[in-house]
């Protein structure tokens, strides 16, 4: 298991194609590199002040050469092309990272031979540092933090061996499989992070999917309490909604409001007549009329109660409300129904007209436009009525 978790590409995963480039760029940062060349560096102070120039020399070198190919390879990561494919970046680190671990553990491994026990002492030191430095980011690439981590304690191992120092051998063992334990427990966490991430994504989707659906019901059955079953038009709620709405439009805009209340002349006697399915298709065919008759106005019709209609027109200063009012009755007058008889039945409508005045309220237009409606059928039906004087009335009976 160790092992297992220890050689995993990037993330934990076993597809090395398909970390996300956020972490990517985390791996490809000069910055560790930088910190880790200054503490080399450091380590390099007692040497040189001891006289040993050349090593130091070739210790700067490398650390140069490490640390501009690391540089290079951050501005190169950062300016990729937008489309840039993931795989040659992935290996590009993994070598890059390979690189490093030979830099670092040659320039530890020349400071420590030859060098003072002080100098061993801070030698060790700065390598511990750097590989658990490395270690601690064992989670964003495994595979080659394990490599870097070997490359570096091998080399400084050749180098205390060459000066006879076999003890480091079993201690540098039992430091790297500390790491190694270490890493494991990292990768572990990180592994129960993805997964928390993961089943977190999958709940806020999951929520989300089931809001939308949420959402469209709660529209379904808005749109299902304001319309009329049978004819498709807005129900009273639905109306009473839109005239409160469209009066405080015109308050607000002054965009003229006309209300025209509509009653099918003698529904009764056309019930009892031609029958109750008769009687529907009547007021679906009206319905359909209204529709047709505010297709190219700013207009809503609505189902007002049992054979009562209403419409709403609002528009420019210009609003005709009495003359769309006649136009209607007209076509309605014009309508020929077919019975189950296999004759024709005629029907017709009497309509109150009412323009809101700019503080009126709900009430009182629907008052005044119930008002006309019900002199233009006191005085014969088929007629438009939309003021209140009896002298002036359209249609006939």
């Amino acid at each position: 298991m160790l092992l297992q978790k220890l050689t995993l590409p990037i993330l934990g995963t076993d597809d090395e194609t398909n970390p996300p480039w956020d972490h990517l760029s985390v791996l490809f940062s000069i910055t560790p590199h930088l910190i880790a060349a200054a503490a080399i560096l450091s380590a390099s102070v007692l040497p040189y002040l001891e006289g040993q120039t050349a090593k130091v020399g070739i210790i700067c070198l490398i650390l140069t050469l490490q640390v501009g190919l690391r540089g290079w390879g951050d501005y190169s990561y950062r300016r990729r092309p937008a489309d840039a494919s993931l795989k040659p970046w992935l290996d590009r680190f993994v070598l890059l990272s390979l690189v490093s671990g030979v830099a670092w553990g040659s320039a530890l491994g020349i400071l420590y031979t030859g060098g003072s026990p002080d100098t061993q002492v801070v030698v060790l030191a700065v390598g511990c540092g750097i590989v658990q430095s490395s270690a601690a980011r064992a989670y964003l690439a495994p595979r080659s933090t394990l490599l870097v981590i070997l490359i570096v304690t091998a080399l400084v191992n050749a180098a205390a061996i060459r000066e006879g120092n076999w003890i480091m051998v079993p201690i540098c063992a039992a430091y790297v499989g500390f790491l190694a334990s270490y890493m494991v427990r990292l990768i572990g966490l990180d592994e129960k992070r993805i997964e928390a991430e993961r089943k977190t994504r999958v709940l806020v989707e999951a929520l989300a999917d089931s809001n939308e659906k949420l959402t469209r019901a709660n529209e379904q059955l808005r749109r299902h309490a304001r319309t009329d079953a049978l004819t498709g038009l807005d129900n009273r709620r639905g109306f009473d909604e839109e005239l409160s709405r469209r009066l405080n439009l015109m308050r607000s805009t002054g965009r003229p409001l006309a209300l025209l209340l509509i009653d099918v002349d003698h529904f009764k006697r056309f019930n009892d007549t031609h029958g109750h399915q008769a009687g529907d298709r009547c007021l679906q065919v009206v319905a359909e009329l209204l529709l047709d008759s505010i297709r190219q106005t700013d207009g809503v019709a609505a189902r007002y109660g049992g054979e009562e209609f209403a419409v709403l027109l609002q528009g420019p200063d210009g609003l005709e409300p009495t003359a769309f009012a006649e136009k209607l009755r007209t076509l309605v007058a014009q309508l020929q129904l077919p019975t189950e008889t296999g004759g024709t039945a005629s029907l017709t409508i009497s309509i109150g007209v009412a323009v809101a005045a700019q503080h009126e309220d709900e009430a009182s237009l629907v008052a005044t436009a119930d008002r006309r409606l019900y002199r233009a059928k006191a005085d014969g039906r088929n007629r438009v009525c939309d003021n209140d004087d009896t002298e002036r009335l359209l249609g006939q009976a």
